[in-house]
């Protein structure tokens, strides 16, 4: 019996989120109610083993660009101003950058924000952010193998579904 039958609030989904050889492990909560589209959207892209930076212009960040750059339209949680946990998405259009930096023309890409001050932005300025999931447990350790990254480049990183239990 599942517990919507049961009368109960349906369990959220949730993504693994990983950068192996660093030990670091955080798993979040996708927000279905709040952008379903996005979430379903990207849930149907798991699992992913992305390349991540560290953000420069951002602040504590790093992200990954999205394998065929798909295009989302934004939902209900775009925000400037983003928190720890934050998971988001974010679309950069076709000629967004003069050239094409890091090999592309457009970019789709996911960011995980982990810690405080952190503001996307780009060549272009500040940019808003389409949040997707909530970093529910393993915060500090990612938080500490990102830091490192500002240090030692980019990771690989791995976002994959949880089972329900």
């Amino acid at each position: 019996m599942s517990d919507q039958s049961q009368g109960l609030p349906a369990s959220p989904r949730r993504i693994r989120i990983s950068l192996p050889g660093s030990g670091a492990a955080a798993i979040a909560d996708l927000l279905d109610d709040d952008c379903p589209d996005t979430c379903s959207a990207l849930w149907d892209l798991l699992p992913l083993r992305l390349k991540a930076t560290h953000d420069i212009w951002s602040g504590h960040l790093i992200r990954c660009h999205l394998d065929g750059d798909p295009y989302l339209d934004p939902e209900n949680v775009l925000t400037y101003i983003p928190v720890p946990g934050d998971v988001f998405y974010y679309y950069r259009p076709a000629r967004y950058y003069r050239g094409t930096p890091y090999g592309r023309l457009e970019s789709a890409e996911i960011g995980i924000v982990y810690d405080h001050d952190t503001r996307p932005q780009g060549p272009r300025g500040p940019e808003a952010v389409n949040l997707f999931a909530e970093i529910s447990s393993g915060l500090a350790e990612l938080r500490e193998a990102c830091e490192g990254m500002i240090y030692t480049g980019q990771r690989e990183l791995v976002i994959e579904r949880m089972d329900y239990l």
